[in-house]
């Protein structure tokens, strides 16, 4: 084996550390309680499932199969909410056509199955976490499996925004 020359280059050049600069202020960072100490208890047949992680990840199951699921997203700023609707759409009934009709229309109304509706709360701006975090949950989430909005507020002080006319009703 030959030697390299003394003034040969690397085979490799290193990586520049990329720096925050002086002026650059603490990242920001919000002490959120454990999840399962704020989480809302939901109304039967809702119930919680066991988790890994019950301090940062929360999941419900309801009978149908629709799941709604809390997750603290990196250094405490927020908490990420989701539901899924469950896999199967009632049944339309043997009747009158208006009454399929009229049970065909839910059904359309109502989120299909396996699709899933998103929102985060703001712990920053949170002033009671549990409270907001249940209301999100119990007044925005779970009535979005049968009403399908097009929009999923974080807190009942939600404004409407200004193109909410050109999308219908304001959730």
């Amino acid at each position: 084996m030959t030697e390299p020359a003394p003034f040969a280059r690397p085979g490799t050049t290193p990586t520049p550390r990329r720096r925050r600069p002086s002026f650059a202020g603490p990242r920001d960072e919000v002490d959120v309680p454990p999840l399962d100490r704020i989480a809302p208890d939901l109304d039967p047949p809702w119930r919680r499932e066991d988790s890994d992680t019950p301090d940062r990840t929360i999941a419900y199951q309801h009978p149908e199969g629709h799941r709604v699921g809390l997750r603290v997203q990196s250094r405490g700023l927020a908490i990420q909410t989701w539901i899924t609707a469950g896999p199967d759409l009632p049944p339309i009934p043997d009747g009158t056509d208006i009454e399929r009709a009229e049970a065909q229309a839910a059904n359309d109304a109502r989120l299909q199955p396996g699709r899933t509706w998103h929102t985060v709360l703001a712990t920053r701006t949170s002033k009671a976490l549990a409270t907001d975090l249940g209301v999100l949950v119990r007044d925005h989430l779970i009535p979005a499996l049968t009403t399908k909005p097009k929009h999923v507020g974080a807190t009942t002080t939600d404004k409407p925004r200004p193109y909410a006319a050109m999308e219908g009703p304001a959730p």
